[in-house]
C-alpha cells in the first residue's frame, strides 16, 4: 500500500529537492500517525472484544464446575458411606476373632470331653445321666440289607 493511498496525493509539485524531502517527511509523519490511530483503534477493538469472549467462557467453567462439585460431592457421600460399612464389617470381625480367641479353649476343651465320652461306654455307671448301659441306636443303624419287606423301626 502506497503513502497516497493511507494519506492522499501530495498537493503540489516540490521545487526543490530540500521541499521535496521536507515533504516527504510531512507524509512519513502524516503516514506513521494515521498508523498509530489505526494500531490504536485495533487495540482498543481487541481489549473489548477478548474481555467479554472471557467473560463468557468464564461462566461457561463457572456453571461446569458447579456440576463437576456436585458430581464429586455425590461420590464423596457414597465413598463416606461405604467406608462406614468397611469399619462396621471390620468391628464386627474384630469381635467375632476376639469371641473366639476367648472361648477356643473352652470349645476345644468340650469337644474333646464329648468325643471322649462318646467313646467310653460307662457299662459299670448307674447314674441318671446313664440309666442305659449302651447308647441307644438310631433306626438307621437297627436295619439290615433291604429284603424288599417293610421293618419295624422298633427292632431289637
Amino acid at each position: 500500500m502506497s503513502v497516497e493511498t493511507i494519506v492522499g496525493p501530495s498537493k503540489s509539485k516540490p521545487s526543490s529537492e530540500k521541499e521535496a524531502l521536507r515533504d516527504s517527511v510531512e507524509e512519513l509523519i502524516l503516514a506513521v500517525r494515521t498508523l498509530i490511530s489505526v494500531f490504536e483503534k485495533a487495540k482498543d477493538e481487541i481489549k473489548a472484544e477478548p474481555t467479554q469472549q472471557v467473560l463468557m467462557k468464564l461462566d461457561e467453567l463457572t456453571i461446569y464446575n458447579k456440576q463437576l462439585i456436585e458430581q464429586n460431592r455425590e461420590v464423596l457421600e457414597q465413598t463416606g458411606k461405604l467406608l462406614q460399612q468397611n469399619k462396621d464389617v471390620a468391628h464386627s470381625l474384630l469381635m467375632l476373632l476376639d469371641l473366639h480367641r476367648e472361648h477356643l479353649p473352652e470349645i476345644a476343651k468340650h469337644t474333646r470331653l464329648t468325643s471322649e465320652v462318646r467313646r467310653v461306654q460307662p457299662s459299670g455307671y448307674h447314674g441318671a445321666a446313664f440309666a442305659r448301659t449302651r447308647r441307644p441306636r438310631l433306626p438307621m443303624e437297627n436295619r439290615e440289607p433291604d429284603t424288599g419287606q417293610p421293618e419295624s423301626i422298633l427292632h431289637p
